[in-house]
């Protein structure tokens, strides 16, 4: 049955021409609002996060995110018949040059990130666009056929792809190879006793402490990418900036590589807060008794907001 339905109706919504396919973006955005779908959550973490904003401004950024999530879901839909030069000038790497150090040095590089942008294209197109291998997580979805095609839609032009589970393990066994591996560290963890806490977004946040984790052990240069939408260009074009945090993380204090992260991406979504994935339930733990709310100092020439210069460079 899920084949069927794709093959009528989802699969020749992502053949129609992008012109087409923002309207029914509209649509969709709309539809989310006006059912309801997970508007309570988004106007939670928006009034805990922008309490200075007033209810009317707030209520705007979670329409947009209504729209921008639409838009990430009906382009979506163009990956299962993607055309790699459409792809390549609608979502644009600006300054990939920023990995190639590491493209001949094992075990290469860490690009952290967030639920920021479009993400899904970011994984589509990025085997394409780096100066070496790049691997993405995912996680298995229940439904096996659409397993089965997004995974080979997310890999289409490179990518590879380590399920959520084994990424621990794949990343000693291919530690004698040079590759760009990406983390997404604003997922929630799903104890909060074993979780690293920090301030982020002026409230008290649970963190993932697998990237630090992984850069420690493995001595790996850590960069942080981060999207914008594409300024004088139509909708649905994106830019890559790649900001390089350190190339030393064995040297900086523990969890300043999660703060240089975190740092970064708050200011991406301080400055255009609709592209962010309001919709998941970030901050659903409070910190347990007990459990310390660390402090920690970037070092200084480190301290960079990820904010893009018209000509990006490594720092």
């Amino acid at each position: 049955m899920t084949r069927l339905l794709h093959t009528l109706f989802v699969g020749p919504i992502g053949r129609l021409p992008y012109w087409m396919l923002y309207p029914i973006a509209d649509g969709l955005a709309t539809l989310l609002w006006w059912t309801g779908y997970r508007k309570k959550v988004v106007l939670a973490n928006l009034a805990g996060v922008f309490p200075e904003k007033s209810e009317a401004e707030r209520t705007r950024i979670a329409r947009d995110f209504f729209t921008h999530l639409a838009e990430v879901l009906v382009e979506s839909l163009k990956h299962f018949r993607a055309d790699r030069t459409d792809l390549a000038e609608r979502f644009h790497h600006v300054n990939p040059e920023v990995l190639a150090p590491y493209a001949d040095k094992a075990p290469g590089v860490l690009l952290s990130c967030g639920h920021y942008g479009n993400w899904e294209r970011y994984a589509v197109t990025s085997g394409d666009a780096l100066p070496l291998p790049f691997m993405g997580v995912y996680k298995r979805l229940s439904n096996a056929f659409y397993d089965d095609l997004i995974f080979r839609t997310r890999s289409q032009f490179g990518t590879e792809l380590v399920e959520m589970k084994q990424v621990s393990a794949w990343m000693v066994e291919e530690q004698g190879r040079a590759k760009a591996v990406t983390l997404a560290v604003d997922q929630r963890p799903l104890d909060p006793n074993k979780a690293w806490w920090m301030e982020w977004m002026g409230r008290e946040t649970a963190m993932h402490f697998g990237l630090e984790a992984f850069a420690r052990k493995f001595d790996m240069p850590v960069v942080f990418f981060g999207l914008r939408k594409a300024e004088g260009k139509p909708r649905g074009h994106w830019e890559v900036h790649y900001d390089l945090i350190t190339d030393t993380p064995k040297e900086w204090p523990k969890g300043a590589l999660l703060k240089a992260t975190y740092d970064r991406l708050e200011a991406q979504i301080r400055r255009d807060p609709a592209h962010w994935l309001w919709s998941h339930t970030r901050w659903k733990h409070a910190r347990p008794d007990g459990v310390p709310l660390n402090h920690v100092e970037v070092p200084q020439d480190a301290a960079s907001t990820g904010e893009p210069s018209p000509e990006p460079t490594a720092q």
